[in-house]
């Protein structure tokens, strides 16, 4: 709402028409919209080309700073830029944007005049969004791309090319600078800068270098703050730390456990969930991520209770980066929540309390996307809340999947565990997600060859111990 009226007020500022009834007001932009945008529509507009294009350009500044938020913006010299230097080498920034979209956020000039006045010939930039992109001969097409989504973290395998890319740029010569944005210049960037920062050393571990990055780029300390984001930092931290060799596992839900369950109004709920897979796809030449969804939920109903279980009847293996998303079902869906993590550190770092072969990832509620900071008062979950998902690795005794695909969907389940009735058209209806893009599979063979086939792409029904020991007894004889 106040964004509407600044720019409503910066575009209509140049036509020297009056806002109010008031024809004496001379009220100035940066000092009574700042401490009350309400009555920016009292402010009077003067007819003077030069007052007007100081208006225009204070204006503007108070836009940019109100979408900025909190984050320190570079002024001085000429200059005001959503913009830091996170080390004397090492610049976060804003999107570098244009037309309206550079009204109030960096306007790509500002940004080019920016780095030639004080890094000419000397700086290259680091585009993050997947979403966007821009005219890079504006930057002598020192332009790297090393691009993932809005709100999540990157994949596993962009974190060390970018780091590595960056580091031989700066050691290339001694005044080089490295320019990275994303959309804000915020979550995203500072991901990947905390990431840099562990990989040249400059931080020992995880926490050192998001506190330092917080401190520098924002005024709340409130750098990276999206949980999923936070924990690939403390995934690149282990990389380095331990020398790690990484290599995803493959790996399959077995089970998940919302306790204790969300509170829906009526005492009652229906949720649905699904499971995506981040992989690599070659585009022109280059590599781009690309979040494909293996599997959709039925929906469950949810009552009050201690905990609530979901047994996954199709067994749908997953591989490296994976994200679950957790809905409610009413007339539409709403995310709830969602989580990434990567299978390699779920081996490595989870537990297997039973001595089963399971392993138990339990994730907080600080430690899940969007919940974190949209149920603040507790009313749908629980300060205590917790999600804990089982998971199992894929059989890797033969060379062939045995499975047997489902010949029915499988029924809801209420809180413990009994079916409910359906009918068909639930059933669809419950199927549908806001990425419709990925086809269901209707049919496959029963024994899927992995040298031929990728068998994650696919769901199959959890096969009991005794049916599984016997088809592995019969592939091997």
């Amino acid at each position: 709402y106040r964004l509407f009226i600044y720019l409503f007020i910066y575009f209509f500022a140049d036509k020297g028409s009056k806002l109010c009834s008031d024809k004496h007001s001379t009220v100035s932009y940066s000092e009574e919209i700042v401490t009350n945008p309400e009555i920016c529509l009292t402010a009077g507009v003067v007819n003077d080309n030069s007052s007007n294009k100081l208006h225009r350009e204070s204006m503007s500044n108070m836009i940019k700073g109100f979408v900025s938020k909190r984050r320190n913006r570079y002024k001085g010299d000429g200059f005001n830029l959503d913009l830091t230097y996170i080390t004397d080498h090492i610049i976060a920034m804003g999107f570098p944007a244009s037309n309206i979209e550079g009204v109030y956020r960096n306007n790509i000039d500002d940004v080019v005049r920016f780095l030639e006045t004080k890094h000419k010939n000397h700086y290259k930039i680091y585009n993050l969004c997947s979403e966007r992109s821009y005219d890079a001969s504006k930057f002598h097409n020192r332009v790297e791309i090393f691009p993932f989504d809005d709100h999540n973290p990157p994949k596993i395998e962009l974190i060390k090319p970018f780091c590595t890319n960056v580091q031989e740029w700066l050691k290339s010569h001694e005044d080089n600078v490295a320019a990275v944005h994303c959309k804000a210049g915020k979550g995203r960037t500072g991901t990947m800068i905390c990431c840099y920062l562990l990989h040249t050393g400059d931080f020992s571990n995880a926490e050192e270098a998001l506190n330092y990055y917080g401190n520098k780029r924002t005024q709340d300390r409130k750098g990276v703050t999206i949980p999923s984001q936070l924990r690939y930092v403390h995934y690149y931290a282990q990389i380095v730390q331990e020398r790690l060799t990484y290599k995803p596992e493959t790996l399959y839900i077995r089970k998940i456990k919302l306790e204790p369950p969300p509170y829906f109004a009526g005492g009652q709920g229906s949720v649905c969930f699904a499971i995506s897979q981040q992989n690599l796809k070659e585009t022109d030449g280059k590599c781009c991520q690309q979040c494909v969804k293996l599997h959709k939920s039925d929906v469950y109903e949810v009552r009050r209770g201690s905990v609530f279980i979901i047994d996954l009847l199709v067994c749908t293996p997953i591989s490296g980066d994976v994200k679950v998303e957790f809905y409610n079902k009413k007339l539409t869906k709403e995310k709830q929540f969602q989580f990434w993590v990567n299978t390699f550190f779920i081996v490595k770092d989870c537990q297997d309390p039973n001595n089963t072969g399971d392993l138990e990832l339990v994730l907080k509620k600080r430690e899940l996307d969007i919940v974190n900071k949209k149920d603040k008062q507790n009313k749908v979950f629980a300060e205590d809340f917790k999600v804990t998902v089982i998971f199992r690795r894929v059989p890797q005794q033969t060379k062939t999947w045995m499975a047997t695909p489902p010949k029915q969907p499988p029924a809801k389940q209420s809180h413990t565990g009994e079916p409910l009735n359906t009918t068909p058209s639930e059933s669809s209806e419950a199927d549908t997600t806001e990425d419709d893009t990925a086809d269901d599979e209707d049919e496959w063979d029963s024994v899927l060859e992995l040298d031929n086939v990728d068998p994650r792409a696919f769901g199959y029904r959890l096969l009991s111990e005794s049916d599984l020991t016997f088809q592995l007894t019969s592939t091997s004889t």
